[in-house]
């Protein structure tokens, strides 16, 4: 019985063997031929109360590209488009493209003398390459805080070198709701240049309805275009979500219409998620008309508190509220 045992041991081993040579014999070349990629226009717009509307104008791109700044400035970029706004008050304006500390790219089309209002509609208009592409957006009211601080984690953490930011608000109830929080980190190593999301990047008031409610706001999406230019220092600084001693922390707190909330919401969820290799891709709800075309074009109501760490709790509201 033991001689069949290893005869059949033997066998086997001498069968299975042979598998990765059949299957290298088996290997067969296959070309695919990749459709050709039809670029879109893709809208990058914001107008918010007290300031003009600054509109960035790009090509979405292959995935396969290969991708440098040159290619960027001369395939992507789009810098000889006409674009206008016109307010609901009957303002129209073109904008032009111009150097822009606020852009994220550090240039965008932008306005001079139409600057956003509350309660008012604004409308996008570009002409490119003999299409035509619009967009409406809304500013709605603004909102205060009746509470803003500095917020100890847990018991566990020392609250003396790390905390997070809380807030307190009350809904209004007469009103379908749209917020977002965005922050700014000014500290002796790190400045940020532009506005950094919160997670989540835009809610409703759905479950908030007419209610008072408190709010953690965690510091997530910082751009990373340009974090080549920063030091070590800077980039750690700057991918913090809590705050240190010496922090001046300035609050933007926000209202926007349905469609720029549906915009965020979506675009906020694939930017996050889009990592994720267990997940689907998400579509991102655009308010852009026209044929191939991408991004969106928001309305924002906007105020900013600024809170200062360990001097005084900081400025609510206008008002300074001693520590």
């Amino acid at each position: 019985m033991l001689k069949y045992m290893n005869n059949f041991i033997r066998f086997f081993w001498i069968v299975f063997s042979f598998f990765p040579l059949a299957f290298v014999g088996c290997q067969q070349e296959i070309e695919v031929d990749l459709p050709d990629y039809e670029p879109k226009m893709v809208v990058e717009g914001t107008i918010e109360n007290g300031k003009p509307a600054m509109v960035i104008l790009s090509k979405s791109i292959s995935y396969f590209a290969n991708i440098d700044l040159s290619y960027l400035l001369n395939n992507v970029f789009i810098r000889d488009a006409e674009v206008y706004v016109t307010s609901s008050d009957g303002e129209t304006e073109r904008l032009t493209f111009q150097y822009c500390d606020e852009s994220p790219v550090y240039f965008a089309y932008r306005g001079n003398n139409i600057r956003g209002k509350e309660n008012t509609s604004y409308t996008l208009t570009i002409n490119y390459d003999g299409q035509t592409y619009r967009a409406t957006t809304t500013i709605p009211q603004t909102f205060d805080l009746e509470k803003l601080w500095f917020s100890t984690i847990s018991e566990y953490i020392n609250a003396d070198t790390m905390r997070t930011i809380r807030i307190q608000m009350t809904d209004n109830p007469a009103e379908e709701n749209y917020y977002a929080f965005q922050l700014k980190v000014s500290c002796p190593s790190f400045k940020d240049r532009l506005w950094v999301c919160t997670v989540p990047i835009a809610f409703d008031d759905k479950t908030i309805n007419g209610i008072t409610f408190n709010y953690e706001l965690e510091r997530y999406g910082y751009s990373t275009l340009f974090s080549y230019m920063l030091s070590e220092e800077e980039r750690q600084a700057q991918r913090r979500i809590t705050f240190r001693p010496g922090d001046t922390v300035y609050v933007k707190h926000s209202q926007m219409d349905y469609n720029s909330y549906r915009f965020m919401v979506t675009g906020g969820s694939e930017a996050i998620m889009g990592t994720n290799p267990f997940t689907n891709p998400a579509p991102v709800i655009s308010n852009i008309e026209g044929d191939n075309a991408l991004g969106a074009w928001c309305g924002f109501a906007s105020k900013i508190d600024t809170l200062i760490w360990p001097d005084t709790i900081g400025y609510l509201n206008g008002t300074y509220i001693p520590r």
